[in-house]
């Protein structure tokens, strides 16, 4: 069991109180249920609707949502906390990453703490802004991260109909994350496919040199391998011996 002291402790370091005076501390210690949980264990699952939310005394959770890990939450950090204001299902599931004790704060006796309580009040405005503002911050993120997976699927398209473009994925090979490493392997197997490719092209030009040397060489030898062919360089030889001997009798002594 934790003291009031120490309940104290763990909600000035909890980033919803963090303006909160000592004095309305105390009173909000006093609502906290203390909840043990072992590692493995289910806080709560994706769809369930909440009526609290939860400080990590000690230990660590995760979030997630379809067997993807969103995020890891540690000590003296909160999760859950949407559901103090808005009692709609569970949007991931939290499980206990290792023993965990817990401050689980319930909704009804929060708002009967914040219809008096101004500061309270003003931590919650606080946590939305700062809640509203990463969200903003993601989407954006999401954006781009969508944006650059076009990228990529388009030069992929873009090779399989022949066109070699591997400047046009740049952009996302700047990435430090793993999108930005496949996209760096990718580029690099564009200009290896395009090199490979002006090879082959090469080859099959020599290639067909080749082969058209052979198939005249092969005309040719079908002809010269004629006898119609022997009997004409046959005659041209004589033709050459009849010339030649006219050319000596018509020469001077």
């Amino acid at each position: 069991m934790l003291s009031t002291a120490e309940k104290i402790r763990v909600l000035r370091a909890a980033p919803l109180f963090v303006a909160t005076p000592e004095a309305i501390l105390a009173e909000v210690a006093a609502l906290l249920e203390e909840v043990e949980v072992d590692a493995g264990q289910t806080i709560f699952e994706e769809g369930q609707y909440g009526n609290a939310m939860y400080i990590i005394a000690s230990g660590r959770v995760r979030v997630h949502r379809g067997g993807r890990t969103l995020a890891y939450v540690e000590k003296y950090n909160v999760f859950g906390e949407m559901s103090l204001l808005d009692p709609e299902p569970r949007s991931a599931s939290v499980t206990a990453e290792e023993q965990t004790a817990l401050l689980r704060l319930a909704r009804a006796p929060f708002y009967e703490l914040m219809a008096h309580r101004n500061e309270v009040a003003f931590g919650v405005i606080q946590m939305l802004c700062q809640y509203q503002r990463a969200r903003l911050t993601e989407m954006v993120d999401d954006y781009h991260y969508i944006q650059q997976v076009a990228q990529l699927t388009a030069a992929a398209a873009a090779v399989e109909a022949g066109v070699y473009e591997p400047e046009s994925i740049a952009s996302v090979t700047e990435r430090a994350d793993p999108l930005g490493q496949l996209a760096r392997v990718f580029q690099r197997m564009i200009r290896e496919v395009y090199a490979r490719e002006q090879r082959l092209q090469r080859q099959v030009q020599e290639l067909r040199i080749e082969v058209d040397h052979a198939r005249q060489a092969r005309q040719v030898s079908q002809i010269t391998g004629t006898d119609y062919f022997r009997q004409l360089r046959g005659k041209a030889g004589d033709l050459r011996k009849l010339l030649k001997g006219e050319e000596e009798e018509g020469s001077p002594d």
